[in-house]
């Protein structure tokens, strides 16, 4: 991918499949990473590259956080706060990184 333009319409694109995972019980989280894997060398060297690898780690850290999650739900229901903190922490990473890509700024 020679231009900047599309790298950061497949960026745009992947978070919006981060923010859709809400919705789908995360099957666009896992279509989101595919693409990211799948391109990461197409991004490598422009400013998107480090979303990208945002992206990358949203959805790692996240699939642990969920894990734990259900590991430790039937101790005293903790499971069910960790997967709000996944939430919320998911959350906040889709809408960090969505509004420095948008204003054009690495992460």
């Amino acid at each position: 991918m020679s231009d900047a333009r599309g790298a950061r319409n497949l960026a745009t694109l992947v978070y919006a499949l981060q923010a859709a995972a809400f919705f789908t019980g995360g099957l666009t989280l896992l279509v989101g990473v595919v693409i990211n894997y799948v391109k990461r060398g197409a991004v490598a060297g422009t400013w998107v590259d480090g979303h990208f690898q945002w992206q990358i780690a949203s959805f790692w850290w996240s699939l642990a956080g969920n894990i734990v999650g259900a590991l430790t739900i039937f101790l005293f229901g903790l499971g069910y706060l960790v997967w709000l903190l996944v939430a919320v922490w998911l959350i906040y990473r889709i809408a960090k990184g969505w509004l420095r890509l948008v204003a054009e700024e690495q992460i």
